[in-house]
This record gives C-alpha cells, structure tokens and sequence, in this order.
C-alpha cells in the first residue's frame, strides 16, 4: 500500500510539472502587436482546431489579439514544406490582413523515456514490554525499504517559435521555447497546459501588453 501511494504522489507531482524545457529570447526587444496568427502543424485536424483556440484564447486573456490558422485565408490548408516564394507569398497576404506576427508549432520528435522512481524508507517503533519490574515498555524499531520503481513511457518534443512580421530584412525570429510531454491523455489537459506556459513565456519575453 505505501508504494502504490508514493507512486501516486509521484505521478501527480509529475502530471503538474512543467512542459516548457528551453526558452530563448533570440532578439532580445518587447514591443507591441497588433494582430497574432497562430500555428499549430498537426495531421490531426481535432488537435490542431483546439490548440490553435487555446493559444488564441490565452492571448486574448492578456488583452493581446490573435487568430487561429484555420480560421485564416491561406493558412487553412497548410503544406509540410513551403518554398521561399511561397512563403513570402503568404507573408504578403498575412500582412496585408493585419497581422504583424506568427507563432509557429511544430512536433519536432517522439522518444520512449526512463524515470527511475526512487525506493523510500520507512522506520515504524513497536513498543515491547522488558521483564516485568514496573511494567516498563520500550520501543524497538522495524525499517521497511521499498524498492525504486521505473515508469516507461513516450515522450512527444515540441518547438514552438515566435516571429515578427514587420521585420523587412534580415531574421525576424523573436523567440524559439522546446516543450515536452510525457505520455499526454487528454488534448484539452494538454492544450491547457501548453498554452498557458507558451503565451506566458512570449508575454515575458517579446509581447508588450497595452494594459
């Protein structure tokens, strides 16, 4: 019973751990935007549909506006790869509906992992009676050890990037964040999660809110 509890508190404490891993703020400046479009590249439609509305929803918590790609003319239908005329073709678009920055994520890998669980030792004292002068009782101790537990699982790596549209030369990535997630079982958990510590971590780091 005592390790099937610790392993639950483990798991828990997991489960609340946090999925960004790496953030990087590649230009170094704050300003304000007008208009965010969000990315999510996935072949799953569902999942796309529902961090992209998150992310967008997370934004406009904090008072920034934002819209899904799958809202978006010419975003909608999104290819693996774009060529360099393409994608200035897009931008062109993009910027002429407003939008003067992209959050683009990726799933960039999949990975089976190891945690080692560490084993935990517990001492409970038994009283025991010595002899029989007084009736004097004392107390022996009796140690239990249990054993460290390995949890397998898949590990899902995430990049999520941050570019300023406005730029005309040079690169114009604001900010690159390296998410992962082990063994997700529910999108909306997931969604929720991520996008709170994605949105958070722009609004630190390059996003100027008005408020």
């Amino acid at each position: 019973m005592k390790i099937v509890s610790y392993l639950l508190i483990v798991v828990f404490l997991s489960s609340c751990s946090s999925y960004l891993t790496s953030s990087e703020n590649v230009s170094k400046t704050k300003t304000t935007y007008d208009k965010i479009l969000v990315i999510g590249r996935s072949k799953d439609k569902t999942a796309r549909i529902k961090f992209e509305s998150q992310v967008v929803a997370r934004f406009k918590e904090n008072g920034v506006m934002a819209k899904a790609s799958y809202e978006v003319d010419g975003t909608k239908t999104l290819r693996s790869t774009t060529s360099e005329s393409q994608t200035a073709a897009i931008v062109k678009k993009l910027v002429s509906q407003g939008f003067d920055g992209v959050v683009l994520t990726n799933l960039i890998n999949t990975e089976e992992y190891t945690d080692v669980i560490p084993g935990n030792t517990s001492t409970t004292y038994i009283p025991a009676r010595y002899g029989r002068f007084g009736r004097h009782v004392g107390y022996y101790p009796i140690s239990t050890w249990e054993p460290n537990q390995l949890k397998t699982g898949m590990k899902y790596i995430f990049e999520s990037s941050f570019y300023n549209l406005t730029k005309k030369k040079g690169d114009n990535l604001e900010w690159v964040g390296r998410f992962e997630l082990k063994d997700p079982s529910s999108i909306e958990r997931t969604t929720d999660i991520y996008s709170k510590e994605l949105v958070q971590a722009l609004l630190k780091n390059n996003i100027q809110t008005n408020g």
